[in-house]
């Protein structure tokens, strides 16, 4: 696979503003300097993603103009930079045509005699963050001391306030100093995606006194992230069309596919909630002499609070109408998806390169693809097939959005999917594979827009090979007794590249309680009724009732340094760790096993509850592999009643309230899913088992008074699957 590379670029802000006091601590303003006077100057940097550097008036107008500094000086503590506060969160202003008009203006930025917040206001609409008294001062470098550290933020086109923040504004609070900076360096409170598009954030600028003089550059980066999303196919004889995208993960039943609701409109689904506003503390985790070492020294970092407004998708546009025309024999005038990665089709909007801005997240989730197309033949017979329901998972570790970070999501839709051919009611007609994807974020680290990968998303290439066995089919005999081999590659390289290191920790084999697909087994692997734990090795049943027996330990050889039955019999040198052994003795005829390479292992377990349909006298079955939990409407009852609509919070169940004239109680559940909110007035239970839900113990009938649920568990680990079928 071709490595893509998606960046931020970086945009040179060239802006310059002088400052100066009469007198800085026990020296004088050195007036030799090359500045001439000795004033303090500032330079801008912007990251703006994907784009060139933007200089002068086009670069202060995406900062609406103005932006608070703070700056401090002193020496460099353990835990904190300097302290010494010289510039109190100063506000700084732009405008056309005053350079040299004053002493402190050089380049049509000016803070001093700015008095925010007072009358008359220098800068109408802009809050006070300062402490000092009367108008802003000059300032001047002061070379008794050894160094001085400088943060800056602009909330650009939106009004910066102290209060709440409503459409066209954004709430900010003071940059603070010292060993606050760690914690909270100072917070935003952004109403709307539409705000966070105009704010900008600075990392600690530390000067040393070696370049007192010098103009002090000051990098402005997005506080959002920005995220877009493409597909491309690789089906062999067809072309895709008509992609429609879900709004929700639909069951898994084709007849739930064809009455659910989908759009044209592109979604990517969460398993939890979406912030589309909130509050966003900056901070410094790594401050001081210290944590100089540190990779993330003096680096800004986010820490999101979700506000009112969430959801559990989210939207990134229309495909766009650079599908690719007709290339063979396909209706004329038709358009279809593009047929590379290079000329994937892309959602949204070009003017915005495909972006959508998102607030950034720390601590994500899953986020899951799901859409039907139609397949047309390109031998001009006029062919179409339709495809229902096909789905890819993108791993919570993919999802976890950086500010000012660039993101790509392409999803390839291959000559095997997951979905469906017809929405009757029956699961027999579903596909080989998952749709695979591939996406590569990048980030410009300095001016010189330098690229650096981030992050790599793919999907492993397995294979296996068995001497004799029939390339063009997916099985492999028992009665020759010959063993078959499995090499990984990662194709996230071009060329791709030998994966080592197989262990028994990620190189396992699953025997298969029912022939499955690829996708079935990787939906087990991803959302289980069985807890994950740190055992990567342990059995697995899924939420789709697939059992996975783990039988590594006595079938498969990880250390294997020659391939035994090569080419003419003759034996290929291998590197242990890089190929893996299936003793084919052991293993049975007409059963299925899944070769599972774990490329991440999970590191988060999320318990997911769903209702299960029963009324009195249904049986409740508590003996089995199925684990259902009941919660009486009395624990309900004693549940905690929304004073005001929020967002569903993870670990939670909801229930809607109705009393009728008699005054009787009677409690609905309330599925957080495609729900932003939850109202006021509802119960809010915590789904935690052992307390509020008990499990059922035995074959047992419902009881009335009861709300019965399936419980499954989803995990964050990454993993790769290879279906091989042993016959006779």
């Amino acid at each position: 696979m071709k490595k893509n590379l998606f960046f931020v670029a970086l945009a040179a802000l060239a802006l310059a503003s002088c400052s100066d006091d009469t007198f800085v601590g026990e020296n004088s303003p050195n007036l030799g300097s090359a500045n001439g006077d000795g004033g303090i100057h500032f330079g801008f940097d912007m990251q703006n993603a994907t784009r060139a550097d933007i200089y002068g008036a086009s670069a202060a107008e995406l900062l609406g103009g103005n932006f608070y500094v703070e700056g401090t000086k002193g020496s460099e503590e353990t835990s904190s930079p300097s302290t010494t506060v010289v510039f109190d969160n100063y506000l700084v202003n732009h405008a056309m045509n005053t350079a040299g008009t004053t002493a402190s203006n050089t380049a049509n930025w000016e803070y001093v005699g700015l008095n925010p917040g007072t009358a008359p206001v220098a800068v109408a609409g802009f809050p006070k963050l300062s402490s000092i008294t009367g108008a802003q001062t000059i300032k001047y470098w002061d070379y008794s001391t050894d160094q001085y550290d400088f943060i800056a933020f602009s909330t650009g086109k939106k009004t910066p306030v102290t209060t709440t923040p409503t459409t066209g504004q954004v709430g900010v609070t003071k940059i603070a100093t010292g060993t606050a900076l760690s914690t909270t360096a100072y917070t935003f409170t952004i109403p709307d995606e539409a705000a966070l598009k105009d704010v900008y954030i600075t990392d600690i600028v530390n000067v040393k006194k070696a370049n007192y003089g010098n103009e002090v550059v000051l990098r402005f980066k997005s506080l959002g992230a920005k995220v877009r999303l493409a597909l491309y196919e690789k089906v062999p004889g067809y072309s895709v069309s008509d992609v429609k995208f879900y709004q929700v993960d639909a069951a898994e039943a084709p007849a739930d596919l064809k009455t659910a609701t989908k759009t044209t409109e592109s979604y990517l689904i969460s398993t939890a909630s979406i912030p589309m506003s909130g509050t966003i503390k900056v901070l410094y985790p790594h401050i001081g002499s210290s944590n100089s070492s540190e990779a993330d020294y003096n680096k800004a970092s986010t820490d999101v609070t979700p506000g009112v407004t969430t959801d559990t998708k989210h939207g990134f546009g229309e495909l766009t109408a650079n599908y690719t025309i007709a290339e063979n024999a396909e209706a004329a005038g038709a358009y279809y998806l593009g047929r590379d990665i290079k000329n994937a089709t892309y959602a949204g909007s070009k003017a915005a390169e495909y972006y959508t801005t998102v607030f950034p997240v720390s601590s994500s989730n899953a986020l899951t693809l799901r859409v039907d197309y139609k397949l047309t033949a390109t031998d001009g017979s006029g062919e179409t097939i339709q495809v229902y329901g096909a789905r890819a998972s993108v791993p919570a570790k993919y999802t976890t959005w950086l500010p000012n970070y660039a993101y790509t999501y392409i999803f390839k839709i291959s000559d095997a999917t997951n979905g469906w051919t017809t929405t009757d009611a029956t699961t027999e007609n579903q596909g080989l594979y998952p749709i695979t994807f591939d996406a590569v974020v990048a980030e410009a680290t300095d001016a010189t827009a330098e690229q650096r990968t981030v992050t790599t998303v793919y999907t492993p290439s397995i294979t296996t090979y068995q001497q004799g066995h029939d390339k063009n089919a997916n099985e492999y005999s028992l009665t020759t007794g010959k063993d078959i081999y499995v090499r990984v590659m990662n194709t996230s390289t071009s060329p791709a590249t030998l994966q080592t290191g197989l262990s028994a920790e990620n190189s396992l084999l699953y025997e298969l309680s029912e022939d499955a697909t690829e996708g079935k087994v990787l939906d087990a692997l991803l959302m289980r009724k069985t807890a994950v734990g740190t055992a990567s090795t342990a059995d697995v049943t899924g939420r789709n009732n697939l059992g996975l027996t783990n039988v590594s330990t006595a079938q498969i050889d990880n250390t294997v340094t020659q391939i035994v039955n090569g080419a003419d019999d003759n034996p290929i040198s291998v590197s242990s760790g890089t190929a893996g052994k299936i003793k084919i003795s052991g293993l049975t005829a007409d059963k299925s096993y899944a070769y599972v390479y774990v490329v991440t292992p999970n590191t988060k377990e999320v318990n997911q509850f769903e209702p299960v349909s029963v009324t009195g006298s249904s049986p409740i079955s508590g003996s089995s592999a199925d684990k259902f939990y009941k919660l009486s409407t009395t624990t309900i009852a004693a549940g905690t009643e929304l004073a005001a609509a929020e967002a569903p919070a993870e670990g939670y169940l909801y229930f809607s309230v109705t009393k009728n004239g008699t005054g009787t109680t009677t409690y609905s559940y309330i599925s957080p899913i495609g729900k932003a909110t939850i109202p006021a007035g509802c119960m809010k239970v915590a789904a935690t088992i052992g307390t509020n839900l008990t499990e059922v113990t035995g074959d047992q009938n419902a009881e009335d008074g009861n709300f019965y649920f399936d419980k499954f568990i989803t995990n964050n680990g990454e993993y790769a699957v290879k279906v091989i079928k042993i016959v006779a």
